[in-house]
């Protein structure tokens, strides 16, 4: 995956998120996963992304990760 294709690829993602509410598809959710294990194979960390889906720390909401998840599109 190009740099363009994941910064394409995560901006889709953040804005169907933005609109799924509070309870993803589970095709939505593959594909939110896929884009933050792309973005982290490239060294690109963010706490909120992280908190989907942890065990530790407070889950953070689908509106939260998707706001994280579009600055994080913009930034790339």
């Amino acid at each position: 995956m190009t740099n363009d294709e994941l910064k394409s690829g995560a901006a889709a993602v953040a804005a169907e998120m933005k609109s799924a509410g509070e309870t993803l598809p589970p095709e939505l959710r593959k594909r939110f996963i896929e884009v933050r294990t792309a973005l982290f194979t490239r060294g690109i960390y963010d706490p909120v992304l992280v908190r989907f889906d942890s065990y530790t720390a407070p889950k953070a909401s689908v509106s939260e990760i998707a706001e994280q998840l579009t600055n994080v599109a913009e930034s790339l």
